[in-house]
């Protein structure tokens, strides 16, 4: 993430607390959306281990690319896919952003797979430089696959996430566009710490429903 490693440490930290905690209470369905902070918090301890090679002036291509393969490959993919397991109603209509998330993936293992990456700090973030072709409709159609299912999804917790994590895109996209990846995923991870809240607040419901 952005500004350092300490923030990248306690982040990850964080959510992987989060998502064990939480991971043996929530019902099996759950466990996907349980499991989200948790591989969050493995993307920011590779950002982490980054930030400490780039505080003494060298960088790491395996925490480089540890951090880009979530970023740019299991996300676009496993956020249609949990949202399409979970939503019942509008199963026909979500597979078509899996279908996208997929594509978006291959592409990204494509030119991951065939170009140079570089990676250095810039304006407090940490920068991951590869040629993309067409790369502000790339960009578009990452975010249709990540956005589009959450707010198609008749659930209204992905809708929320959605709107928050739209947001928090849009701000890392018009102040830190050379950064952007680094950036909205930090955001993305703190923000996923909502599926705790939200399963907290089924088990308490469940609980005062059994006592009512």
């Amino acid at each position: 993430m952005c500004f350092s490693a300490p923030a990248s440490f306690i982040a990850s930290g964080a959510l992987t607390l989060l998502s064990v905690a939480t991971f043996a209470v929530a019902k099996k369905k759950d466990k996907i959306l349980v499991a989200i902070p948790l591989l969050f918090g493995i993307q920011q301890a590779f950002e982490g281990i980054q930030w400490l090679y780039l505080n003494n002036d060298s960088s790491s291509l395996l925490a480089g690319y540890g951090f880009l393969l979530f970023a740019l490959i299991v996300w676009p993919v496993y956020v249609p896919v949990f949202v399409y397991m979970l939503d019942k109603k509008r199963k026909r209509i979500l597979q078509w952003f899996i279908f996208l998330g997929i594509a978006v993936a291959l592409y990204f293992i494509g030119l991951l797979a065939t170009r140079p990456l570089h990676i250095h700090e810039h304006a407090a973030c940490v920068d991951y430089s590869f040629n993309i072709p067409l790369e502000s409709i790339v960009r578009v159609l990452y975010l249709v696959a990540v956005f589009g299912s959450l707010f198609v999804s008749s659930r209204p917790i992905f809708r929320w996430f959605g709107a928050a994590i739209s947001l928090l895109a849009l701000i890392a996209w018009k102040f830190y566009f050379i950064n952007f990846i680094s950036v909205w995923c930090f955001f993305a991870a703190i923000v996923s710490s909502m599926f705790f809240v939200f399963i907290q607040y089924k088990r308490s419901a469940k609980a005062r429903k059994q006592l009512s």
